[in-house]
């Protein structure tokens, strides 16, 4: 032990000066790789590309997230999304998405994809049009 750094034996050093520090970031901050997170990231960036994609189609539409269904407005897939004209709005539902059951292959990009799948199936539903139609060229290879 020298006399800059008064330790015990074994603990480990910064490039052998002094003890390691805690991390930056700390107990205060958010996990930017939680459920709800990943989610509203991969939601937001198709709701975002459909956006500028359809901006006439989709301008003063609000697209909102909640946890659970409401039970207000029509859809399809009501568990998954609800779309009410009347309002001018979707609203995706996180948890009954993230927890689905059937995906083929259950990891991270393939859960991805079915958020993403449900975001462009509530906006072909707002605007009354097949997804090969909102964007052709992309459900080719299927």
């Amino acid at each position: 032990m020298n006399a800059r750094s008064p330790r015990a034996p074994g603990t480990p050093t910064r490039h052998g000066r002094r003890p390691i520090r805690s991390s930056l970031t700390g107990p205060a901050l958010a996990n930017p790789a939680s459920r709800v997170a990943r989610f509203e990231a991969d939601a937001r960036a198709v709701v975002e590309f459909l956006q500028r994609t359809f901006p006439d189609e989709l301008r003063g539409v609000q697209i909102g997230f909640q946890t659970v269904p409401t039970g207000r407005g029509e859809s399809e897939m009501p568990m998954l999304y609800s779309v009410d004209r009347a309002a001018r709005s979707i609203m995706l539902y996180r948890m009954p998405i993230q927890r689905s059951k059937g995906l083929h292959v259950n990891d991270d990009e393939h859960r991805r994809y079915f958020v993403e799948h449900c975001v462009y199936r509530a906006v072909c539903e707002y605007l009354g049009r097949e997804p090969w139609e909102l964007l052709p060229g992309r459900f080719d290879h299927f």
